[in-house]
């Protein structure tokens, strides 16, 4: 290597942000399975037991993703996302539901959103995640709140 090789690095490229997802159930064991998942497949996962919480983590700082859980303690997760964005300041993200209730999955889908039934499985689980954070020609995220979208 001559001497004007010497002081030169090869710079490393550039990588990605990695996505930031909120992971709201009130199930530890689900919410610890959920974060390995995510977190294994190149996420950044934050965790929140309820939708009091996870409220205030959402307004610190907006995640890139919410999974939410329907059936919780205090707020639901509908009402979580419906309160949410019903404020016109709080930026649109796309919200994925999960929940035991098959029933659900057609109200998920008249918010323009995902469900998830559980028991979940990772492939799908990893699937509805990219597809939400890269949709391609479709827009799935949730409209507004329920005045918006007549539930």
């Amino acid at each position: 290597m001559g001497a004007s090789e010497e002081g030169r690095q090869i710079l490393p490229i550039r990588a990605r942000r990695r996505p930031n997802i909120l992971v709201v159930d009130d199930d530890k064991s689900m919410r610890d399975l959920l974060q390995l998942h995510l977190a294994n497949a190149g996420y950044n996962v934050a965790l929140a037991e309820d939708a009091v919480v996870a409220g205030r983590m959402f307004l610190g700082s907006t995640p890139d993703l919410l999974l939410i859980d329907v059936d919780m303690p205090y707020l639901s997760g509908l009402d979580f996302v419906a309160t949410l964005f019903a404020d016109t300041t709080v930026p649109i993200i796309p919200v994925i539901f999960t929940t035991a209730h098959e029933y659900f999955a057609q109200y998920a889908d008249a918010l323009g959103a995902d469900c998830l039934i559980k028991p979940i499985l990772k492939s799908l689980l990893l699937e509805t995640v990219a597809q939400n954070l890269h949709p391609k020609g479709s827009n799935k995220r949730v409209a507004g709140g329920s005045a918006r979208i007549g539930i």
